[in-house]
């Protein structure tokens, strides 16, 4: 029997060529599931990403500089392949969730050698990672492409639990340095990641001490603590820059409600996916009690084993944690529940929620329902792989159809924003005070208060609406232009965004700022002479700019802040 942190449930493991097939087969299903969304478009916020890098010219900085208008967040890591792959295909979109993909089945991998390092060479090990490929919470995460941070921080984190279980057992110094690169990645990719970091700290904190003496044991400890510091002290240097401080927590029944809300959405999404048709329900709760009987005769059929509570508290940490890491948030968005509303993109959103711990439970059920040793004969282990086939069989086509929905939802508007991307092209832009206003565009979902990205994101030449502000009737959520390009006079009668009485914040990273404005009363009165006014009629952009000029036609605009 091989030296492992675990025996292997088989004396000599699985062949390599039926792990290897076994893995590819995950990564096939994983691929196949996520195919119908190589179709879509892009979705609310990822226009504002793609807008952001279009114009942004000095990449590097998104690492000395915060880069998020106005959320106290820092991630260079997503932004920074949301920069490389537009630098690259401009304002496609395939190439975008192909990436996507990619990351997915970089997850399904990373879970996989998680699997592998907690049962070498199990049987099983493949069939649980397909489950985690094919699950539409890893599919309905992939698929929003401003979700891409929280594949980051899975892929990364579920490698730095697997790297800090080998130092566990074999404390070497290029074990540590990978545990550490891992979680300086996760931590790039996402704040989320902090339960990747806490997770490895509590394999290595508990590991037995016949396996990781006191010295090492200090030695890795201390560098996840020194990482973790440096990191929060970067972020908070690089948010109190340009952002101008930091936020504020909520009060202790923010966590309460957020992580009951988490539990409770969590629930809806494992057993009664409003998605889901009642018969693959029906084959997921029968799939949990397969597994629940399994892990009972598991536990009869193992024998006496090494301690193993350092692999329980981080796999403990992966599931629950991220309830509680994510409960300020969960508080707000989740507290309809899941099911309240319907339409395919709000089913999606909560999604991330629950990817990294979704792979936690993966792995908990892999560990828990299947022995240490065992034949092909045993009772578990047939349990165990009867519940999979059934929770694949139910799972497989519903993440194909959500996927496919995501695809025919999105693609709904693209038609539209491109009429409304050749209408700017057609228009005759102003050198100076360059605004925009799009009309009677309610009936596009995401286009209100994303005007501007979508303008800029789109274009076919970005830089020639730099220096444009681009709404509808309502204020975008953010602008985007170049440096220095606005000035007072070019943004009258718009106001510049005031919160508890001071002005908020530009956001300045190299040559690109985000700007921020309201509309009052004075622009009802009296719309700017220069304004171009662009009207939605018919799947088509009509330039209105005379009749509103001349009173003939009165914009209702929208003067609440």
């Amino acid at each position: 029997m091989r030296n492992t942190v675990f025996s292997p449930i088989f004396a000599d493991g699985l062949p390599l060529r039926w792990r290897i097939a076994g893995l590819l087969i995950a990564l096939a299903l994983g691929a196949w599931c996520y195919a119908p969304g190589l179709q879509a478009f892009f979705a609310q916020d990822d226009f504002a990403f793609l807008a952001f890098v279009r114009l942004l010219h000095q990449p590097w900085l998104l690492f000395t500089h915060n880069h998020f208008p106005d959320y106290a967040y820092f991630r260079p890591l997503g932004v920074l392949l949301w920069w490389l792959v537009a630098a690259i295909a401009a304002d496609a979109a395939w190439p975008q969730y192909a990436l996507n993909l990619v990351l997915h089945l970089g997850c399904v991998a990373a879970l996989y050698t998680l699997l592998q390092r907690l049962r070498h060479d199990a049987p099983l090990n493949a069939a649980w990672a397909a489950l985690y490929a094919a699950h539409p919470l890893a599919i309905g995460t992939a698929l929003w492409l401003s979700d891409r941070f929280d594949l980051l921080a899975t892929l990364f984190s579920l490698l730095a639990v697997s790297a800090a279980l080998a130092y566990a057992a074999h404390a070497r110094a290029a074990t540590l340095f990978g545990l550490l690169g891992a979680l300086l990645a996760a931590l790039l990719g996402k704040e989320l990641s902090v339960v990747g970091v806490a997770a490895a700290f509590a394999a290595i904190a508990i590991a037995p001490r016949a396996r990781l003496d006191a010295k090492r044991r200090t030695i890795a400890l201390a560098a996840i603590t020194a990482l973790t510091f440096a990191w929060l002290a970067w972020r908070h240097a690089m948010l109190t820059t340009s952002f101008g401080g930091g936020t504020h927590l909520p009060a202790t029944a923010a966590f309460a409600t957020g992580t009951w809300n988490w539990l409770r959405a969590g629930a809806v999404y494992l057993f009664a996916d409003p998605r889901a048709q009642r018969w693959a329900c029906v084959l997921v709760a029968l799939a949990v009690v397969l597994w629940g009987a399994a892990a009972l005769l598991a536990r009869r059929e193992t024998t006496a084993s090494s301690p193993r509570l350092h692999v329980a508290a981080a796999l403990l940490v992966l599931i629950l944690l991220p309830g509680l890491v994510q409960a300020p948030v969960a508080a707000r968005h989740l507290a309809a529940g899941i099911g309240s509303d319907l339409f395919f993109f709000n089913l999606i959103v909560p999604s991330r929620f629950f990817h990294l711990g979704l792979a936690g439970l993966i792995c908990g059920l892999a560990l828990i329902t299947t022995p240490q040793r065992a034949t092909a004969r045993s009772p578990a282990l047939r349990l165990s792989v009867t519940g999979i086939l059934l929770a694949l069989l139910a799972l497989v086509p519903l993440s194909r159809q959500i996927a496919g929905d995501y695809a025919a939802g999105t693609d709904r508007q693209a038609a539209a924003f491109a009429a409304a991307e050749a209408a700017l092209a057609r228009a005759a832009l102003p050198a100076h005070g360059c605004q925009v206003y799009f009309l009677h565009t309610s009936a596009l979902w995401g286009f209100t208060g994303l005007s501007d990205s979508i303008a800029k994101g789109l274009a076919a030449q970005p830089e020639r609406l730099a220096h444009c502000l681009v709404s509808t009737e309502q204020p975008a959520w953010t602008y985007f232009v170049r440096k220095g390009s606005v000035q007072a006079d070019d943004y009258r009668p718009l106001h510049p965004l005031e919160v508890a009485g001071k002005p908020f914040p530009v956001l300045e990273i190299g040559d690109t700022e985000a700007l921020y404005f309201t509309l009052g009363e004075d622009l009802r009165a009296a719309p700017p002479a220069g304004a171009i006014f662009l009207e939605y009629r018919d799947g088509a952009f009509v330039d209105v700019s005379a009749a509103v000029r001349s009173g003939e036609l009165k914009p209702d605009f929208a003067t609440s802040k």
